[in-house]
């Protein structure tokens, strides 16, 4: 008996053993497997930018960019051939449109309607497109695509950047899935700005994505250097945008990543502060803030660990995803348990609908909105009855924030073109007029 009980485990563990070799080949497979990508955009700053792509064949990459789309008379040439190419070009002017081009003998490049503009030190106004949970390729997520377009009329110039806020390709974050979900799709956005993209769930299941994306762990796109590719932060215009991992990094209140956002935020002399991480620190949506569980207890370690630290320097806002649904908060401080501990009375500043005043030098408790949008191609059916969030909704959308020095005004665009909720947060008066949003 015992020596069939012995070969019953023998063969249990064998089995175990060739499921986890077999496992991490996919992942391995699925992580570094070469695909054909067109040019796309990373590590932007106000001098500087790369450009990236994929050939069949190895070549000699070439760049041509200037300031009219039909004189390019710069040009930048890779030294050897590869088939994974990129160019980064420097010396480039602050808060400046280029436009660009690129060679390819082994692949068709489309090069029809290619720029980009170097982050501004200021800006009169900024225009930002922003989705969540938005990988999942399908009628749903073109048509809250097309919505988004047609509040610009078409008109690309009329947006500033563009934000995902994790969960960009499933299921599993694969080279071919980011190809499905995020490259193809999103071609004419891709063709015109370097995406800022968070690190969520789906795309930590396999390692592509910083085989895809570089980020600027040295500071190079303002704020304090993290000497990490998980967190870091942006300056563009009056906007200071924190990204934060949610997922892999230590998200202990003393860990690396919480006391870089101290310093960094600390440090910060921009008007605006939005932080951007995937797993929210409170929803009732397809994921439940209250359980210590859910998630791995991520959304209970963001909102334990990191609210204290939003409501000491002021942070703004924060967006989210996770939840495939929408909610949003209004001006809260100072909460960090469950939904049961809610009390609007401690955790509410301003109960004004749907504006909200915020001094120029907004420090401890001056209030944070926080926004779930993880419903760009996604919608969870769900209680939505968090206490700390006024508007919760099942619908499918994105979020358009137009930020002013003085202004950040806030919408979701639902799915069928519709405002289902929006809010103003202002700098400049501590009073909102009557009719102001």
């Amino acid at each position: 008996m015992m020596k069939y009980l012995k070969r019953v485990l023998l063969f249990i563990v064998a089995v175990v053993v060739l499921y986890g070799v077999g496992r991490l080949g996919v992942v391995t497979y699925d992580s570094y497997r070469f695909v054909e990508r067109q040019p796309y955009m990373v590590l932007q700053t106000q001098d500087s930018l790369t450009i990236k792509w994929q050939t069949p064949k190895k070549e000699i990459g070439k760049v041509q960019y200037g300031f009219f789309q039909d004189t390019l008379n710069n040009s930048l040439s890779e030294e050897k051939a590869t088939d994974k190419h990129q160019i980064q070009i420097q010396g480039l002017k602050e808060c400046t449109k280029y436009f660009y081009s690129v060679s390819s003998e082994s692949m068709d490049i489309d090069n029809t309607n290619r720029s980009f503009t170097t982050l501004c030190k200021n800006a009169d106004a900024q225009k930002i497109w922003v989705i969540g949970d938005s990988g999942k390729k399908g009628k749903a997520q073109t048509q809250v695509y097309e919505q988004m377009l047609k509040s610009i009329d078409n008109d690309f110039n009329q947006l500033d950047m563009w934000i995902l806020l994790g969960d960009n390709a499933y299921r599993s974050g694969t080279q071919k899935q980011y190809n499905k979900a995020m490259f193809e799709p999103y071609k004419e956005l891709v063709k015109r700005f370097a995406p800022v993209v968070v690190y969520g769930n789906h795309d930590a299941r396999r390692w592509a994505f910083f085989e895809i994306f570089d980020f600027p762990a040295e500071g190079q796109s303002g704020g304090l250097r993290s000497d990490s590719q998980n967190y870091y932060a942006i300056d563009n215009g009056n906007i200071h945008f924190v990204v934060l991992d949610s997922e892999d990094t230590d998200r202990s209140a003393d860990g690396a990543m919480a006391q870089w956002l101290k310093k960094d935020l600390q440090a910060n002399k921009k008007p605006w502060t939005i932080v951007l991480f995937h797993t929210p620190p409170y929803s009732d949506g397809g994921h439940k803030s209250d359980s210590a569980y859910d998630s791995g207890g991520r959304l209970k370690d963001m909102r334990e660990n990191f609210v204290p630290i939003f409501d000491a320097y002021g942070v703004d806002l924060v967006l989210s995803g996770h939840s495939h649904d929408y909610e949003r908060s209004k001006l809260l401080i100072n909460h960090t348990g469950t939904s049961k501990t809610f009390d609007p009375k401690k955790h509410i500043v301003q109960d004004k609908g749907s504006c909200y005043t915020k001094p120029y030098k907004a420090g401890q408790n001056s209030g944070t909105v926080y926004q779930v949008c993880g419903s760009s191609s996604k919608l969870d059916h769900a209680d939505l009855k968090h206490p700390a969030l006024a508007f919760s909704f099942e619908k499918m959308g994105s979020l358009v924030l137009d930020v002013t020095p003085t202004t950040l005004h806030s919408k979701f665009l639902t799915i069928d073109g519709t405002i289902a909720d929006e809010f103003t947060i202002r700098k400049d008066t501590s009073t909102c007029q009557k009719g102001t949003k």
